[in-house]
């Protein structure tokens, strides 16, 4: 804010960016460097066109660097004394790092897997767990995903597969079988229905209740879901905690811009990823041995992902590209090489498909009413506060847990 930040610094971030996005009246301009992976970069753009749309007049000129990959890149360790880091945004960032979160482009929908913009997409997930209440659900801990990414994460929790030793489904996901099938058995709003097996009658066997298993997919029957780290961050933490399930998230590192009003013991519990799979079944005893606080969790991780509605998603932007707006001390202006994007231009580059997923994304109207109010907090130390209540929480855990341990042996 005393420094503000200039056009050379923009220039200076273009080694790590994929594409320069500038705002100039109303008009979305975009320099793209390289191509972004699947339609990544047409949904990220369609956003930003529907929050213009949808706050028409409202948001203001500015010149923005962003990345479309999963890793932050701005290193606070490399920000030299006296030095600024250089602006660039992306769908994540972490504690080391100077990246700053932005929605990521699955709120408008992933074709590529058949997940919906995020509204309709919760309104599903939140439906298909309140098929079944929590008591009849399975009282296991379910994953399932791709460990194949360069996740040590991920490679350690398929050691963990084992229902009777730690109380775990984990289960390796082919995206090329589940293409085949349309991705039938990746639904999400399947992945919230139940806990347990039960008997509906004396006359119902346990080939019966095998043959649901599999035409449902086990993950149906879990009420414990697993959110471990791929690459990097991962878009599937906001379905996980949209499940009702009590979510166990595995010492993630990575943030995305909803995951400061994560609060362990809150809304879900942390798993250590030191011992994985014995906090694995820590977790899971504790849940089982706990059930109405567990189901309360769970509840409130649904609550927090609805009240995260597509309204306060377009509002989060609109508040983010203003307050950076007001540090830059320039006017923006399009570099030659960009060009202007619209709504018409990305349906005209999109397949039937990504047609479909944008056109139902779309905004129809300009807002009613202005975005929400910005509070600002009174005291300057408020995360730093908040960050040191949450670790201690996360290390009351793992005294719980070191305890329950120590008794065992």
């Amino acid at each position: 804010m005393t420094t503000r930040i200039s056009v050379n610094h923009i220039n200076e971030a273009k080694e790590h960016a994929a594409l320069r996005i500038v705002i100039v009246e109303g008009k979305l301009f975009v320099d793209l460097y390289y191509a972004c992976v699947q339609s990544r970069l047409m949904f990220t753009l369609w956003g930003i066109l529907q929050l213009i749309k949808k706050y028409p007049g409202m948001v203001p000129d500015v010149d923005m660097m962003f990345d479309c990959m999963d890793k932050p890149t701005i290193e606070r360790a490399r920000v030299e004394n006296g030095s600024l880091p250089l602006p660039l945004f992306r769908y994540c960032t972490t504690e080391a790092h100077f990246d700053i979160p932005f929605p990521d482009w699955s709120f408008w929908g992933w074709p590529e897997v058949n997940v919906e913009a995020w509204d309709e997409q919760f309104k599903e997930i939140k439906k298909g767990s309140q098929a079944q209440t929590w008591l009849k659900k399975i009282p296991r801990a379910y994953w399932k995903g791709n460990p194949d990414v360069e996740s040590p994460i991920r490679l350690a929790l398929m050691q963990c597969n084992d229902s009777n030793l730690w109380g775990t489904e984990i289960i390796r996901q082919d995206w090329a079988e589940e293409a085949k099938t349309g991705y039938e058995r990746s639904k999400l709003s399947d992945q919230c229905n139940y806990r347990r097996l039960f008997l509906k009658s004396p006359k119902q066997t346990w080939k019966v209740q095998v043959t649901r298993v599999l035409r449902l997919g086990f993950h149906a029957f879990c009420s414990y879901k697993i959110y471990a780290e791929g690459y990097a961050w991962s878009v599937s933490l906001k379905y996980i905690l949209s499940c009702g399930s009590l979510p166990l998230l595995i010492s993630p590192q990575y943030e995305d811009f909803f995951t400061r009003a994560l609060v362990p013991k809150l809304n879900y519990w942390p798993v250590s990823n030191i011992d994985l799979c014995r906090s694995i079944k820590f977790a899971v005893d504790w849940g089982n041995t706990n059930p109405s606080q567990a189901e309360a969790v769970g509840k409130r991780a649904q609550h927090l992902m609805e009240s995260l509605s597509m309204d306060r998603v377009y509002d989060y932007m609109f508040h983010l590209i203003s307050e950076y707006a007001k540090l830059q001390d320039f006017k923006p202006v399009p570099p030659s090489s960009a060009q202007q994007v619209c709504e018409e231009s990305l349906l005209c580059f999109a397949d039937d498909k990504q047609k479909e997923f944008l056109k139902k994304s779309a905004v129809t109207d300009g807002s009613s009413t202005p975005p929400c109010t910005l509070i600002k907090r009174p005291n300057p130390n408020f995360f730093t506060i908040w960050n040191d209540q949450k670790r201690k929480i996360i290390d009351n855990v793992k005294d719980m847990e070191n305890r329950a341990n120590a008794a065992i042996t």
